[in-house]
């Protein structure tokens, strides 16, 4: 009887503890609940726990490997792959530049065939007086002068530098240079030796462009924390005043009669709904450009300071007029996953095609009249793919400079398919390279309102 007792008795302390630990759970689920949608403390240390585990979209690095990059012994966040050097090809390292001791010396080769110009590069490159930066080659193939660029210093919330990703750029002819990053919380502008011009508060991201009006494009939102702002802002480029800002669901509400944006819609019976795939990233906006006044006269159709946008996730480009938020034309389906769609000189709209999991990237050439494309760099030929991110630029005698981000990587090509100039950011003798993310070719007579020998006093280099 007693053993019966004490049984019953360990089966009521049993029933008591499990009936306290239940709701203990519910208490606490209760509690997280709350404290996610009020977003009390301690979501603040929660939200960066699960920041820093998932990391941004893009990357594929392990919890290991981000403690080595937040921690600063290697920028593993940064770093990427798939670089193939050509032995046909004679390689320089470059040295005298102020790398860290923790990297290999960058790799270049230069025709004497390139063409005459000088060639600027926005990216990461591991300075010992920072992580990011723009270097600049001169005609003979030297480096002529570097800016170091940073987005910490600011009083508003930022990442540091080893967790942001450069991208936005823009070169003046006065040699100032505007940089943006993708998850970064600023824009900046930096005077030709080095020194910050100003620098404003907002989202800015992917794409920098200047216009004829001495006014700058660009993907984001103005003194917004959200790193990837979704609206399109026009800057006063000598004071970084915001000009203006306008979002795509204006666009899509001035076009009931052009309905592309509405392909990112689920519908019900009673309404269409907004579709995110990843939070913020519905459209992955990653290009603006206003047409120039001197390229006018080879798009009848489009007028002066139209913009030409792409937005990667619905494999979309259109030409928008940013006054009424009309969209004059478009093409969609051509590329996958493009990147950096540019006006040029032949009345064409050359695109940079990511191609994203399908093989090679290339670059397309589009008649905006006829829809008639053809590529016009084929990746194949030059082992050329990334899977995001990317630039190009139509050189003078028809062929391009390519920014393939994802391999560190640039090179040219003239005319003839010819690769005249090629920068590879190697890191270590492991396939790693720094990321490249932008690339620049500057005609002989750029810099009409800044002496190039200027840079001898910055003391910069």
């Amino acid at each position: 009887m007693e053993s019966h007792f004490i049984l019953k008795m360990n089966i009521r302390n049993i029933v008591i503890i499990l009936s306290f630990s239940w709701l203990v759970f519910c208490a606490a689920f209760t509690l997280g609940v709350y404290v996610y949608s009020a977003r009390i403390w301690p979501y603040p240390v929660i939200s960066a726990v699960e920041n820093f585990i998932t990391g941004d979209s893009a990357e594929s690095t392990t919890v290991v490997e981000k403690l080595m990059n937040d921690f600063d012994f290697k920028p593993t966040r940064q770093i990427v792959h798939n670089t193939k050097l050509f032995k046909s090809r004679h390689y320089h390292e470059l040295t005298g530049i102020g790398l860290s001791d923790k990297r290999k010396k960058p790799l270049v080769y230069f025709s004497p065939d390139a063409q005459p110009g000088y060639r600027v590069l926005y990216g990461v490159f591991d300075f010992k007086a920072g992580l990011h930066g723009a270097i600049l080659f001169g005609p003979d193939g030297e480096v002529k002068h570097i800016w170091h660029t940073t987005q910490e210093g600011v009083e508003w919330s930022h990442q540091p530098d080893s967790n942001v990703y450069p991208h936005g750029f823009e070169i003046d002819r006065d040699a100032s240079i505007i940089t943006a990053y993708d998850a970064g919380t600023s824009m900046t502008k930096y005077d030709p030796c080095g020194n910050v011009i100003w620098r404003i508060k907002g989202g800015y991201h992917h794409s920098i462009s200047l216009d004829d009006q001495g006014t700058l494009w660009s993907w984001g939102k103005e003194n917004s924390d959200n790193p990837y702002g979704q609206h399109l802002v026009q800057i006063e480029s000598d004071t970084g005043n915001v000009l203006r800002q306008f979002n795509l669901y204006q666009v899509y509400e001035a076009n009931p009669d052009v309905d592309i944006l509405g392909i990112m819609q689920a519908d019900t019976h009673e309404k269409s709904t907004w579709l995110f795939d990843l939070p913020g990233d519905m459209w992955h906006i990653n290009d603006i450009e206003p047409l120039p006044e001197k390229l006018k006269e080879y798009y009848p159709q489009f007028n002066a300071g139209d913009l030409l946008v792409s937005l990667r996730s619905p494999n979309l480009i259109f030409v928008l007029d940013p006054d009424t938020y009309r969209i004059k034309w478009w093409r969609q389906g051509l590329t996958r996953r493009q990147h950096d769609p540019d006006f040029n000189d032949q009345g064409t709209i050359s695109i940079f095609n990511n191609n994203m999991h399908r093989g090679f990237s290339s670059i397309v050439d589009l008649n905006p009249v006829t829809f008639e494309s053809k590529k016009v760099v084929d990746g194949e030929k030059y082992g050329f793919y990334t899977w995001i991110r990317g630039k190009h630029q139509r050189l003078p005698d028809g062929g391009y400079i390519i920014t393939s981000t994802e391999q560190g990587r640039v090179f040219e090509v003239n005319h003839k398919g010819e690769v005249t100039f090629e920068f590879v950011n190697a890191y270590s003798s492991n396939n790693e390279q720094l990321p490249v993310s932008e690339a620049r070719f500057l005609p002989l007579d750029f810099f009409t309102e800044w002496d190039v020998k200027g840079w001898e006093k910055c003391n910069t280099k």
